[in-house]
């Protein structure tokens, strides 16, 4: 039940993002649009949460030997997405570091190391 509950989540993100991006690109404002913009990033974090609620549900379940590999693989992938980033902003954009540029490295660390745990299964015994 909350894999098929994921996979609408998903999707009606996927198609709530392409409409607010042609809303966005169109420059489309009235009362219609401005209200799907707020209920879409209402429904974004919504379902943020229920993702991370999810992802420390199945991780309960989980050994510590496997907890620790996943926080080590978020570690090491933070660190390096982190460093290309502030490698490239520097040769590019010849800018000064600010604590925002930890929120692209950080999501794609946890995403890349607990993505899984969305879609685990009841009887997981890792």
């Amino acid at each position: 039940m909350k894999n098929n509950l994921a996979y609408i989540i998903y999707t009606s993100v996927f198609i709530g993002t392409i409409i607010m991006l042609f809303i966005v690109y169109k420059d489309i404002n009235n009362d219609f649009a401005f209200a799907f913009i707020i209920g879409f990033l209402i429904i974004l974090l919504l379902s943020f949460i229920y993702f991370i609620v999810l992802v420390l549900y199945n991780m309960r379940k989980l050994k510590w030997l496997e907890i620790r590999k996943r926080v080590i693989k978020f570690v090491i992938y933070f660190i390096v997405i982190s460093a290309c980033t502030y490698l490239l902003k520097y040769i590019f954009q010849h800018s000064k570091i600010d604590i925002y540029d930890f929120g692209t490295p950080l999501g794609i660390s946890v995403s890349l190391a607990f993505f899984d745990l969305i879609f685990s299964k009841e009887e997981r015994e890792s």
